[in-house]
C-alpha cells in the first residue's frame, strides 16, 4: 500500500434508499446500528458507538465481535486515569486532550471529575458520513480519515466531552468535512490506555500481549478496510491522523515488523508524534519493573504471575486506582511509564534510530535512562545538555529541551528524513511560539468557526489566560489561521497533498532538508503564515540522539528497523 504523509468487501448491508424518512441503517455480522442526523449539522449522519472489537481479554489481543449478543456498555470509554489527581502529569495539569474535562458555556474552569473513568470493555468507534451520500447511492466513494486521540497512551477517548452549548465531542470531524465540502468520511475509535493497553517486557512477551494498543488501533483499522465500503467509503484512500500519542502510534504502525507490514493506510498526519523510549525489555528490567509495580497495586503475592492481574473478579475500582497508581511512579512531568515499547515483535527497537538544580537534573536522567549499566550513555546527555553553561542555570528549560528532542521533535525529523524532497512540515506558533502549547494546533483543526465562545474556552484551557485575552485570541485565530489551516487538512484529506483545490499551486511547499535546520517550513501564528527555519528539528541535535539510541540498542539485544524501506508513493508531514 503506497504512503502519503501528512506531519502537517461484502454486498452492501443498508437499509436506506433516496427520500427514506428514516437514517440508514449499517448492518454489521454482530450487530445493527441506525446512524442519526448530527444535532449540530444536519448534513451529517453519525453512526454512533459501533463496536469493532469484543471486551478483550485483559492483555490479550483484540477480535472482531464472533457474533451478535453483545450489548454496548453505559461508557463506552477505556479505563483511564485523570491526569488532574496525578502529581506529575504527562502533558501537565490540563492538556487539552483530557476526556474528563466537561466545560459548560459560560465556564472556563473544568468540572471535578473522578480519580479514573471508564472500563474494559471500549472497543467501540464513531463514523461521521455526509448525508449526501445516502440520497445519491451512486456517487463516487469518498476519501476516509480515520483518527487516533492523543492523551499520553494514559487517557483519552473517541469523542472528548462537550465544550459549550449544542456544539457536541470535539473530535466529531464536523469541521474537516465541512472543509471538504461534504466529500470525506471521518472515523474516530477508541484503543486500550495505561497498563490495560501499554504493559510490556520479557514476561508480557511470554504470557501477555505487549503494546495491546497498537493491536486495538490495527484492528481499528481492518474494520474500515472491510465495512467503510457499507458507508460509501474508499477503502484504497485511508488517511490515519493522530496528535500526541495519537501521532506516535502511527509512526510504530509504519515500522511495524521492521516496516515490512501493511499500516493499512495510505497517508497520514502526526502531530506532535509523541513516544518516549522504551527498549529494555530484558528480564527484570526496566519494562519488567513497571509490570511488577501494577501487579503490586493489585496486590499480587507473585509479582510476575498474570492470572492474578487477570483475575475477573477484581473490581473495576480497584483496577482503577491501580492504574492511577503505576503513572504516579513517575517523579517528573513529561515522562511516561508506559507507552509503545520494544517487543521483538511489532516493535524490534529504538524507533529514534529511524528541576532546578544538577542534583534534580541527574536524577531526572536516571528515571529517563535507569541503570548502573547506563551511566555512561547519561554522562553524554549531561554533557549535551549543559544546564549551566547553555542554559545559564534554568534547569527547567534544560530538561524541557531533553523531554522534547528526544519525545517530541526528533521524531518528526526521523519521518522527514525518511522522506526526503517529499514531506510538507508546519511549525505551529499560534499566538507565538511561547503560547503555542503542545495540543493547542488541536483548536483550528475542530473547533466549530461559528462559536466563537466554544474556541475562546479551548484557548484559556491551554494558555491559563483571562476570558477577556481569551476571546481577543479566538477572534484572531479565527480571523487570521483556521480556514485556511483547515483548507490545507481537507486538501490532504481529499487528494492527498497540500493544494487548496489539487491542481498544485500550494502556498506550501515541500520542505527543504539540506541544512542543519529543515527551511521552507509552514508557521502560523498571529502575524499570519509564513515560511521559515525550524529551530527545534536541528541535525546536531537529532543526529546526537540517534547516537545515544545506538548506545542504547546492543543493550537490549534486538535488531534494527528500518523506515525506508516503507513504499512510499508521496509524502506530507506535519511537525509542531
Amino acid at each position: 500500500m503506497n504512503l502519503k504523509t501528512f506531519l502537517v468487501g461484502s454486498l452492501s448491508l443498508f437499509g436506506h434508499s433516496k427520500g427514506a424518512a428514516s437514517p440508514p441503517t449499517l448492518n454489521l455480522p454482530w450487530g445493527s446500528y441506525q446512524a442519526k442526523p448530527l444535532a449540530w449539522d444536519k448534513q451529517i449522519y453519525l453512526f454512533e458507538n459501533v463496536r469493532f472489537g469484543s471486551k478483550p481479554v485483559r492483555f490479550g489481543a483484540p477480535s472482531f465481535p464472533s457474533g451478535p449478543g453483545e450489548s454496548v456498555p453505559d461508557n463506552t470509554d477505556c479505563l483511564q486515569v485523570n491526569p488532574q489527581v496525578l502529581s506529575n502529569a504527562p502533558g501537565g495539569k490540563t492538556p487539552l486532550g483530557d476526556p474528563n474535562r466537561d466545560f459548560g458555556p459560560n465556564n472556563f474552569e473544568a468540572a471535578k471529575a473522578p480519580d479514573w473513568n471508564g472500563n474494559e470493555d471500549c472497543l467501540f468507534l464513531d463514523v461521521y458520513v455526509p448525508r449526501s451520500v445516502f440520497d445519491n447511492p451512486s456517487s463516487k466513494p469518498l476519501p476516509v480519515t480515520v483518527w487516533f486521540y492523543g492523551g499520553a497512551y494514559a487517557f483519552g477517548t473517541k469523542r472528548m466531552k462537550k465544550l459549550g452549548l449544542n456544539n457536541g465531542p470535539l473530535y466529531s470531524g464536523k469541521t474537516l468535512i465541512e472543509a471538504t465540502d461534504y466529500k470525506t468520511i471521518f472515523v474516530a475509535g477508541n484503543y486500550r490506555l495505561g497498563a490495560f493497553g501499554w504493559l510490556a517486557g520479557s514476561y508480557m512477551q511470554k504470557y501477555g500481549l505487549p503494546n495491546a494498543g497498537l493491536y486495538d488501533q490495527n484492528l481499528l483499522l481492518q474494520w474500515v478496510q472491510k465495512y467503510i465500503g457499507q458507508v460509501h467509503g474508499d477503502n484504497t484512500a485511508v488517511s490515519a491522523w493522530g496528535e500526541s500519542a495519537g501521532g506516535g502510534s502511527i509512526l510504530h504502525h509504519l515500522i511495524r515488523g521492521n516496516g515490512n507490514n501493511d499500516p493499512l493506510f495510505n497517508r497520514f498526519v502526526t502531530q506532535s508524534p509523541a513516544f518516549e523510549w522504551a527498549w529494555d525489555n530484558s528480564k527484570d528490567g526496566q519494562l519488567d519493573q513497571v509490570y511488577q509495580n501494577f501487579s503490586k497495586s493489585l496486590g499480587c503475592n507473585d509479582l510476575n504471575d498474570i492470572s492474578c492481574i487477570r483475575d475477573p473478579s477484581i473490581p473495576l475500582d480497584k483496577l482503577g486506582m491501580a492504574n492511577v497508581k503505576l503513572f504516579e511512579t513517575v517523579k517528573q512531568t513529561g515522562l511516561f511509564p508506559i507507552g509503545p515499547s520494544v517487543d521483538g515483535a511489532w516493535i524490534k527497537t529504538i524507533p529514534t534510530l529511524a528541576v532546578v538544580d544538577n542534583a534534580t537534573f541527574y536524577g531526572f536522567l536516571e528515571k529517563f535512562l535507569p541503570g548502573q549499566n547506563l551511566g555512561s550513555v547519561r554522562a553524554k546527555i549531561a554533557k549535551q545538555y549543559n544546564c549551566t553553561t547553555d542554559f545559564k542555570g534554568n534547569y527547567s528549560l534544560c530538561l524541557r529541551n531533553v523531554i522534547r528532542d528526544a519525545s517530541f521533535t526528533c521524531n518528526t525529523r526521523d519521518l522527514l528524513d525518511a522522506y526526503p524532497k517529499q514531506a510538507y512540515a508546519m511549525n505551529y506558533g499560534f499566538p507565538n511560539d511561547s503560547l503555542a502549547y503542545h495540543a493547542s494546533d488541536l483548536i483550528p483543526l475542530f473547533a466549530n468557526a461559528g462559536i466563537l465562545g466554544q474556541i475562546a474556552i479551548m484557548i484559556k484551557a491551554i494558555l491559563k489566560c483571562s476570558p477577556w485575552d481569551a476571546n481577543i485570541w479566538a477572534r484572531k485565530l479565527r480571523d487570521t489561521i483556521r480556514d485556511k489551516y483547515l483548507r490545507y487538512f481537507a486538501s490532504f484529506a481529499l487528494y492527498g497533498n497540500t493544494d487548496s483545490d489539487g491542481k498544485g499551486d500550494t502556498e506550501w511547499p515541500v520542505v527543504d532538508g539540506s541544512g542543519k535546520l529543515f527551511s521552507k517550513v509552514m508557521k502560523p501564528s498571529q502575524d499570519g503564515w509564513n515560511l521559515v527555519q525550524d529551530e527545534q528539528n536541528s541535525e546536531d541535535a537529532c543526529a546526537f540522539w540517534r547516537t545515544i539510541a545506538q548506545d542504547l540498542v546492543p543493550k537490549s539485544g534486538n535488531s534494527e528497523w528500518n523506515l525506508e524501506e516503507v513504499d512510499v508513493d508521496s509524502n506530507v508531514q506535519e511537525e509542531l
